[in-house]
C-alpha cells in the first residue's frame, strides 16, 4: 500500500514541477518564438524521469535492463546528432535573456550589416541594407565577434546627423 502512496505522491510532485516550469517559461520567455518547443522538450524530460522513477521503484526495469541500455545508447547518439540544435537553443535563450541584442538593433559580422527583425529559439532573422533576408544561427553570435549598433544608438546618431546638417545650413 505504501508503494502506491509513494507513486501517487511522485506523480503529484511531477505535476507541480511541470506546472511551475510552464509558468516560468511562459513568464520569462513568452516573447521568444519557439519557447513552446522548449516547454514540450522539458515535459518530455519530466515525463521520462517519472517513468524511470516509477519503473525502478516497482521493479519494472529489472526485466528490461538491456532495453534501457539500448535506449541510453540511442539517446547519446541523438544528443550527438542534435548537438548543433542544442547549441543554438541554449544560445537563443542566452541571447533572449541578455539585453545586449534586441529586435531593431543593427548588427555587423562577416562583413554583413543587417537589422534584426525577429529573435527565434535557434536563429535570428535580419534584413540587410540591400533588403536581403539573413538568417543567423544563434551560436554564431556567441562564438564570433560581432558589432552591435543598438536601436537607441541609431536614433541618437540620426538626430546628431540632423543637428549637424542644420548647423551646416545655418553657418
Amino acid at each position: 500500500m505504501s508503494e502506491i502512496l509513494f507513486a501517487g505522491l511522485s506523480l503529484v510532485v511531477t505535476g507541480i514541477l511541470y506546472f511551475f516550469t510552464r509558468q516560468i517559461i511562459n513568464q520569462k520567455l513568452q516573447d521568444l518564438q519557439g519557447s513552446d518547443k522548449l516547454l514540450g522538450l522539458i515535459l518530455i524530460f519530466i515525463t521520462l524521469g517519472e517513468i524511470l522513477y516509477l519503473g525502478i521503484h516497482f521493479g519494472l526495469f529489472d526485466i528490461a535492463l538491456e532495453l534501457i541500455t539500448s535506449i541510453g545508447a540511442v539517446a547519446v547518439v541523438i544528443g550527438i546528432a542534435l548537438q548543433n540544435q542544442l547549441k543554438n537553443t541554449v544560445s537563443g535563450i542566452s541571447i533572449f535573456l541578455n539585453s545586449q541584442i534586441n529586435v531593431g538593433d543593427t548588427i555587423e559580422f562577416d562583413y554583413v550589416k543587417c537589422k534584426i527583425t525577429r529573435l527565434h529559439l535557434t536563429k535570428i532573422t535580419a534584413i540587410s541594407d540591400e533588403g536581403i533576408r539573413v538568417i543567423i544561427p544563434n551560436h554564431k553570435l556567441s562564438e564570433e565577434m560581432i558589432q552591435i549598433y543598438p536601436k537607441k544608438l541609431n536614433t541618437i546618431q540620426a538626430k546628431n546627423k540632423k543637428f549637424e546638417n542644420f548647423n551646416k545650413i545655418n553657418s
